[in-house]
């Protein structure tokens, strides 16, 4: 808020009256520290991008190399045409040269030139079909057994990874604690009871056996003392000669 009379009295006195209003340049959202910086890559120079222009063609050139080392020879029944057609092409070209020299002297000249210039068309077609016709099949060739290697890389690593995943699952389900369920132990509690109840009447079944066999031995001691003792009454006693 601007002020118009220094000199007024509401200026000059201590108390002051009323608020002064913020600015709407206050209300204003405040940008971090360097958010408005922008780094911008250096230029390079001529001779930096000529140096880079010409490692990015020898890359290239190591590359296309490499490819006709591998796949010079497309198995295509349309690339053997092509190179019969370039064969027949060069082969017709020296017949027709040829056939020029030859004809010099026994023929009259146009004929020798008709035939040249024929040897001309044939050379000018065989590299036409080698430039054009045979590269364009041999690098449609190349793309597709290079796309084929990439896919069969790919699948490698796939199944890599899923060994790799399988052989991780089952160390980590072999280093995990085995939890027995609550039925497992259940059922074998209950055969451990009843292994051990078992085991008991066992041991009551010979305890009482072996009772009742000491019952026997001691109900038969006194019939055969009685019966020893009735013996003993029934002998008759010695009688002694010299008596």
């Amino acid at each position: 808020m601007s002020q118009r009379n220094p000199m007024n009295e509401r200026y000059n006195s201590e108390n002051k009256h009323g608020v002064t209003r913020k600015s709407a340049a206050s209300a204003k959202p405040k940008s971090k520290a360097a958010a408005t910086v922008t780094v911008g890559t250096a230029k390079k120079t001529p001779a930096e991008r000529k140096a880079a222009q010409k490692a990015a063609r020898k890359k290239e050139q190591e590359r296309q190399r490499e490819l006709d080392r591998k796949y010079y020879k497309p198995d295509t029944a349309r690339y053997k045409k092509l190179r019969i057609t370039w064969m027949l092409s060069l082969g017709g070209a020296i017949v027709c040269v040829c056939a020029s020299w030859a004809l010099r002297g026994v023929q009259p000249d146009w004929l020798a030139i008709v035939a040249l210039f024929l040897a001309y068309a044939l050379i000018i077609f065989a590299f036409y079909v080698d430039f054009s016709k045979i590269r364009k099949e041999r690098k449609a060739y190349q793309a597709r057994m290079v796309a084929l290697e990439e896919e069969d890389a790919r699948a490698a690593r796939k199944a890599g990874n899923k060994a790799a995943a399988a052989k991780k699952e089952a160390e980590e389900e072999k280093a995990k604690p085995v939890v027995q369920s609550r039925r497992g132990l259940g059922a074998r509690r209950k055969k451990a009871q009843q292994a051990e109840a078992a085991k008991l009447a066992e041991e009551a079944r010979k305890k009482s056996q072996a009772d009742e066999a000491n019952a026997e031995a001691d109900a038969s001691k006194p019939e055969a003392t009685g019966k020893a003792g009735e013996k003993a009454k029934t002998k008759p006693a010695k009688v002694d000669d010299n008596g």
